[in-house]
């Protein structure tokens, strides 16, 4: 069979002709190639063009990960300040009463870093998205007048954003979606008790009875579930009684807990925390726990705790009962204030 040799540096297409009749230097189809000019290449010449490099993962606020089906549809690129701006939109979000997920981040080419500048999962609706992106709609035109993004996509009015501002966080079953993966979610009170000021959360077994000195802080949504500890009437260690209390139970991952103290002692600087298994009703033993906590005054901070088995007491009918595991915390980044409201994650 003859064979036909063709040097292409027409660089030109052609595809009205039988492929018997293409003159010399045109071509009638090519893949991953582009003419133009680059550091290896000259003006005009057909080169292969480069693939997709993946730059990151995208993920929710609470680090669940978006769908297989999630995609950019649109994209702006801030050369000057070398970042790239994603317009995504999840059709296949499912912690979203909507059924999506819309977001605008941006990824700096420099350090990596992913900013999540909006993020939107339901306008009150629960049909759409406060971004109301619509994969048929590309976002194909934006652009940057110093820190705000204008982008449109002949859909929804042309809009724009500060990529410097902090926008609300959206609401997944009325709550921030920071709840959706906590563990126990409490309102802090304070507690001044001779010398000592406390600050938090603390509604387990309380010095006195019948009349407990002072229980303090309360159980917030989600987890106002009580589970109250075990046995009958005053618990009794030594020569002091105390009220035996209730513990809220967790949610996620520590559904089978219940914190029934976790509060901060000024005076010491000491934080403590206790614990119920809610299933048992009697203390989980010993362990560790460590996360995140958040304060809806802004604060945020993190946790670490290794706690035992705490003191034993005789209830009223002089039964035996040691309901609670004890340990301190290694509170960083927040002091625990009155009124605010801390989710332990």
């Amino acid at each position: 069979m003859a064979r036909t040799q063709r040097n292409f540096i027409a660089g030109r297409m052609n595809k009205s002709l039988d492929e018997r009749l293409i003159p010399n230097g045109e071509y009638e189809d090519a893949l991953n190639v582009r003419l133009g000019s680059t550091e290896a290449s000259e003006i005009g010449s057909v080169e292969n063009a480069k693939g997709n490099t993946r730059l990151t993962e995208l993920f929710f606020l609470d680090q669940t990960a978006l769908s297989v089906s999630a995609r950019a549809i649109g994209v702006y690129d801030d050369s000057a300040n070398e970042t790239l701006y994603w317009f995504v939109h999840d059709p296949l979000f499912t912690l979203s009463d909507t059924g999506k997920c819309d977001m605008i981040c941006s990824f700096n080419t420099t350090t990596a870093q992913v900013t999540y500048h909006v993020v939107s999962t339901d306008d009150g609706s629960g049909i759409n998205t406060t971004l109301n992106f619509n994969p048929a709609n590309l976002i194909t035109s934006a652009d940057m007048a110093g820190d705000l993004l204008f982008f449109t996509d002949n859909f929804n009015p042309p809009r724009f954003i500060n990529v410097k501002n902090n926008y609300a966080e959206p609401l997944l079953n009325g709550l921030p979606p920071v709840i959706q993966t906590g563990l126990w979610r409490f309102k802090a009170s304070k507690l001044i008790l001779g010398a000592s000021t406390l600050f938090g959360f603390h509604q387990g077994t309380i010095e006195g009875c019948p009349v407990p000195l002072a229980p303090f802080g309360q159980g917030a949504l989600p987890t106002t579930t009580q589970i109250s500890l075990p046995g009958i009437d005053c618990y009794t260690s030594g020569v002091t009684k105390y009220t035996k209390g209730y513990g809220i139970q967790g949610i996620n991952s520590a559904q089978g807990l219940a914190l029934t103290q976790f509060s901060t002692d000024l005076s010491t600087g000491v934080t403590t925390i206790s614990l119920m298994n809610a299933n048992t009703i009697g203390n989980p033993g010993s362990s560790g726990i460590s996360g995140t906590i958040e304060g809806d005054d802004g604060t945020s901070g993190t946790w670490t705790a290794s706690y035992v088995v705490g003191t034993s007491y005789a209830d009223g009918n002089a039964d035996p009962q040691q309901p609670e595991s004890t340990g301190t915390v290694n509170l960083l980044g927040l002091t625990l204030t009155e009124n605010v409201t801390y989710t332990l994650s």
